[in-house]
């Protein structure tokens, strides 16, 4: 089964990029359209090859192909589904679960990382300022220029962006924004649910009105400005110039190209089995890349790259069916750009040299380092109040440290720091070096306890567990995990190693944050379902924070109160309620039982300096003289090169190092659109 598959919701996960100059002397050829034929790339020559369609790689692509004289193929081990509504539709999302769009990698611990998270509900969001500034404490000085910081990517998050402000009766639903935060020219819809459909009753407001009194969380009309620590009514990717199909990476680069680029070609039902090198002295320089249908079989194509190798196949690995049957609509959050490098040669030699592959650059950091979130839900049975609509769900929370702890937070804090050399000690099998995580947990730990990066979210969903109901999960976990190939079959999966809770401190917030949960759903207002009466224009009603005089002036009303929920369905007596809210233990145990995936994996092909924590001063690490110390980090460099090749590069979640406090797809659209930057600007 593939791993770069979908050419349509891949929006989670991220593309790959690669600089390819040595390629043999074939006449330029520039074939267009999509195909499953082989035939069109087999033995042939583009200046770009881009492996896997999802939401990295065509916007990768598409900037490209905007130079008529620029030819570039992609290879999607998917099928181009653009019409299948079960993939277009969000409002009827998850319609694809157990069907063959449902890519299912299991893991070590027994858990699957679905391949089909960005065919959910479409949120939209960015993480803290901070967050992102703190990517660039992990380059080279030399390397900071380059951007890689909140400035540097929100000029490229709004780039791909086509916002749609709220109509009225979106607005008076609850939607708003700052019109600053957005783009308006970008190819990629972003709005909010359309007006009819848009949740309109009083859970979401009562939703918000709660945590705050709960926890002091400030309500935020747009948190896409980089200050996501708030509760907020969110946007979704939706064209409402489409008839309010799914905004995917597809829909939005390459169907309004479709007919008018010549100089690019998908082929779709082929994957990609292994990098092609020039030869094998450092650097390597990739001249091509070997395909297979996605089938499996012993049958091999080879295409040839003038300049790079683009890899966007995801920070594990897709694979099809056995059936052969999968979509161009996944995420490609969770795809194979480490196996691929592996299988390619690049890795660690203790993995590689067992198999019988000969390790070409000893990377040991290639499928380390993996970050994944979990999620539980909790939900109550509803009094038959009136829902307002039919969704998606779009009211989110983002809580900090001390909003999710209370008064056990400055404990917590604490313990983050003083327990950050025991977790990069043992985290090092599964991350990277014991040196090199004590900087980034070090990070991290500042982050969260100094700079109030969420720690949590929790999305009010109507529906799920229950009618009323929430899902929530642990945003930043300090556990790394591991995703290596087993075999030299590139169609078999590969080992996923979570580590899922770890480092217990995950735990803590899973369960302080389900704790919060079930504080939610038994205080007022959200235990509260309102009914109007009259009221002087000038009062703003209180489940309303957001509302403007304005909209008030239009209520004329006030929201009284009665039960809203008949009483917690989930978990329930699972884990009994008492003075405390629930005990750690029945707490731990509840979740153990019953987590997911949130299917957000990151950073096992990591943008970082090559090595954090030692003593080399040369530049780049490799040329360290033999009495110097060095702890093995980064993947990528800051041109998302990878270490020791000329025209490889990764362009996908894989090179994120550390996970952020939001969905992906705002994200990896920047950092495509910055990608695709770098790759034009390096070929002048």
């Amino acid at each position: 089964m593939p791993y770069y598959q979908n050419l349509l919701y891949l929006c989670l996960v991220l593309s790959s990029a690669c600089l390819s100059f040595a390629s043999p002397s074939f006449p330029k050829r520039a074939p267009s359209g999509i195909t499953i034929s082989p035939s069109a790339a087999d033995k042939e020559t583009f200046d770009y090859i881009v492996i896997g369609g999802g939401l990295t790689g065509i916007t990768v692509a598409a900037r490209l192909t905007e130079d008529p004289g620029i030819s570039v193929l992609v290879i999607e081990a998917g099928a181009d589904d653009r019409e299948d509504p079960r993939v277009y539709d969000i409002y009827n999302y998850g319609q694809f679960t157990g069907t063959e769009l449902d890519w299912a990698w299991p893991t070590v611990e027994g858990r699957v990382i679905k391949g089909g998270k960005t065919l959910g509900g479409g949120s939209y969001t960015r993480g803290a300022k901070e967050q992102y500034d703190a990517w660039s404490t992990l380059l080279e000085p030399f390397e900071v220029d380059v951007g890689w910081n909140w400035d540097g990517l929100w000029s490229y998050m709004k780039k791909s962006e086509a916002f749609s402000p709220p109509t009225d009766v979106q607005a008076s639903k609850g939607a708003q924004f700052n019109d600053t935060y957005h783009g308006y020219s970008g190819p990629v819809g972003v709005t909010f649910p359309e007006p009819g459909a848009m949740y309109g009753g009083p859970q979401q407001p009562s939703f918000i009105s709660t945590i705050q009194a709960l926890t002091g969380i400030k309500w935020n009309k747009d948190l896409n400005g980089g200050m996501p620590n708030c509760v907020s009514v969110t946007p979704i990717t939706v064209n409402w110039h489409d008839q309010g199909r799914r905004a995917s990476a597809p829909e939005a680069y390459y169907t309004p190209v479709e007919n008018a680029r010549p100089n690019w070609v998908i082929l779709t039902k082929h994957q990609v089995t292994k990098i092609n090198w020039s030869g094998i002295s450092l650097p390597l320089v990739a001249s091509g890349v070997e395909f297979a249908p996605s089938t499996g079989g012993p049958t091999r194509y080879v295409a040839f790259a003038r300049r790079e190798v683009i890899v966007a196949a995801g920070a594990i690995q897709v694979h099809l069916s056995p059936s052969g049957s999968s979509s161009l609509s996944h995420l490609v959050v969770a795809r194979q750009t480490p196996a691929l490098l592996q299988l390619s040669g690049i890795g660690d030699s203790a993995i590689l040299g067992p198999l019988g592959i000969q390790t070409l650059i000893d990377l040991k950091t290639v499928g380390r380092n993996l970050q994944e979130q979990l999620m539980s839900a909790l939900g109550a049975t509803d009094n038959g109040f009136d829902l307002g609509g039919r969704g998606p769900s779009n009211a989110i929370a983002f809580p900090n440290l001390y909003e999710v702890f209370g008064a056990q937070s400055n404990t917590t804090a604490q313990k983050i720091f003083a327990n950050v050399p025991y977790w990069a000690k043992s985290q090092a099998e599964g991350g990277l070096s014991e040196e090199a995580l004590k900087t980034i947990f070090g990070v991290q730990a500042d982050l969260i306890v100094n700079k109030n990066a969420p720690v949590s979210e929790i999305f009010y969903d109507t529906g799920y567990p229950a009618l009323v109901g929430m899902v929530m999960w642990s945003l930043l976990p300090f556990s790394r995990g591991t995703v290596m190939i087993n075999s030299t079959d590139p169609f078999a999966y590969p080992t996923i190693k979570v580590n899922y809770f770890a480092a217990d401190i995950d735990m803590d917030i899973q369960v302080a944050t389900a704790r919060l949960c079930r504080k939610i759903l038994t205080t007022p207002p959200l235990r509260s379902v309102s009914f109007l009466v009259p009221l002087p224009p000038s009062f703003i009603p209180h489940p309303f924070p957001f509302l403007s005089r304005s909209h008030a002036d239009l209520c004329s009303c006030v929201y009284l109160y009665s039960s809203l929920t008949k009483g917690e369905q989930v978990p329930g007596n699972a884990v009994p309620d008492d003075s405390e809210r629930g005990t750690d233990a029945a707490w731990s145990a509840w979740i153990k039982d019953t987590y997911t995936s949130v299917f957000h994996p990151v950073g096992t092909a990591a943008m970082m300096r090559r090595s954090i924590g030692g003593t080399c001063s040369f530049s780049p690490p490799s040329e360290c003289c033999v009495d110097d110390v060095w702890f093995p980090a980064g993947v990528v460099d800051a041109q998302l090169k990878v270490y020791d090749t000329t025209n490889v590069r990764v362009v996908d979640a894989s090179m994120m190092p550390m996970q952020i406090s939001a969905h992906l797809s705002s994200t990896l659209y920047g950092v495509a659109e910055k990608a695709a930057d770098l790759i034009k600007a390096s070929q002048k």
